[in-house]
């Protein structure tokens, strides 16, 4: 696995102080919103880059009120999470995601046009194409340890990694609202049975693609046990040659 041009990214939040000098993470970096009563049901909340839609109270998608081109869409994203706390953790909270995924991105995808924000994690970003696909921009490699795609994995349609060592997934898009709990079994035998290890399994990171069959949609859910192993041989060896002490590293 090649990890030399691979960004770094260190995320906390930011520290407070109380009266006494005691520290605590604070909760909410902004005060409740008119927003929050909206997110109890199905309902949907307005803005002046488009529609915030949820489901059984959880974020679900941003419908731009029109299609955008990748700069101006992740000026959207980046208003609407700012003011409205569309996620409370992930990668579209941080400031430099914006500017890095446009600096690192903004060629290759000049001229696709965007209608929806799906939403982020801990490393990648999902935006839905013009066409109904799904644009994946991410800091670290999805498919950990350079696994290759799997029958539970949804389709992917282009991947690839740019200079400055991000990477991008052009994918299936994939229903999550009908998504059942016994989804999440089905899947994680799926993958077991592909000698896998299911990994943060939660109806979140499934979906039904369009032939009506459940699929993965965040592939770092399944764990390669035996690359990771591999791996972590090959560096012990690597430091008892260079007679470096491993525990330390």
């Amino acid at each position: 696995m090649n990890i030399t041009n691979t960004p770094i990214h260190i995320y906390a939040p930011n520290i407070t102080r109380t009266s006494n000098g005691q520290k605590f993470a604070p909760v909410f970096k902004r005060s409740l919103n008119k927003d929050i009563f909206e997110r109890t049901s199905d309902k949907v909340l307005q803005t002046k880059y488009g529609t915030v839609h949820y489901h059984n109270g959880k974020f679900v998608y941003l419908e731009f009120n029109k299609s955008k081109n990748l700069k101006d869409t992740l000026k959207a994203i980046k208003y609407v999470q700012n003011k409205y706390d569309l996620l409370s953790y992930g990668i579209s909270r941080y400031e430099h995601t914006y500017k890095d995924f446009e600096k690192a991105f903004g060629d290759k995808f000049k001229d696709m046009k965007f209608v929806r924000y799906l939403g982020a994690g801990n490393s990648a970003m999902a935006i839905e194409n013009e066409e109904g696909k799904v644009l994946k921009l991410s800091a670290l490699n999805q498919f950990a340890l350079d696994r290759k795609p799997e029958k539970f994995d949804a389709r992917v349609y282009e991947s690839g990694t740019t200079d400055s060592g991000y990477h991008y997934y052009l994918q299936e898009k994939c229903d999550i609202t009908k998504i059942k709990k016994d989804d999440i079994g089905k899947i994680s035998k799926m993958i077991e049975d592909a000698g896998y290890t299911p990994f943060d399994m939660s109806e979140d990171q499934i979906g039904i693609a369009n032939d009506g069959k459940v699929y993965l949609i965040d592939p770092e859910c399944a764990k390669d046990d035996k690359a990771l192993e591999e791996m972590r041989e090959r560096c012990l060896k690597w430091a008892l040659e260079h007679g470096l002490d491993y525990d330390f590293l």
